[in-house]
């Protein structure tokens, strides 16, 4: 659609610009062009022409060339997963080589575990990791989340290490 619109746009332009006299104008701008490059100095002036031409081309690859560069694209991240306590925990390493987005997954069915807490006793409260699709627990934690997840750090290093 947008393609007969230009096409009509172009052909009203034409017509109009032939009952304005504009045609006229342009032939004769032309013309004098065409006298321009075809004069002589001690150069052929189409012969200049050609050579200012080259020299923006030249110019236009040099400034292109001069500009910094900007590394765009983040390599991406090195994706791994191992088993630990029960859980697939599956995580990626950052550019610095630490652990991101540690994640566990159901080691039966694969979906993403939930932690739920379960009670509070002392010394630490109580949590499950329990799957909501197959109802699966995976374990429980008889400790901060923040322990928890400080072990699997641990044991994430030990194996990458070891």
């Amino acid at each position: 659609m947008p393609a007969k619109l230009v096409a009509a746009a172009a052909i009203v332009a034409l017509v109009v610009g032939y009952f304005l006299g504009l045609w006229s104008d342009l032939g004769g701008w032309l013309s004098d062009l065409w006298y321009l490059l075809a004069a002589s100095t001690l150069v052929p002036n189409w012969l200049l022409g050609i050579f200012a031409i080259c020299a923006i081309v030249v110019a236009g690859l040099l400034g292109a060339g001069l500009r910094p560069t900007r590394n765009v694209r983040r390599p991406s991240p090195i994706s791994t997963q191992d088993n630990f306590f029960n859980i697939r925990w599956r995580w990626s390493y950052d550019a610095s080589g630490g652990v991101q987005d540690l994640s566990p997954y159901c080691l039966r069915c694969g979906n993403r575990l939930v932690l739920k807490h379960v009670g509070a006793t002392r010394p630490a409260d109580r949590y499950e990791c329990r799957c909501d699709r197959c109802g699966a627990v995976a374990c429980e934690i008889d400790c901060s989340v923040e322990e928890f997840e400080s072990r699997v750090l641990q044991k994430i290093h030990e194996t990458s290490s070891g």
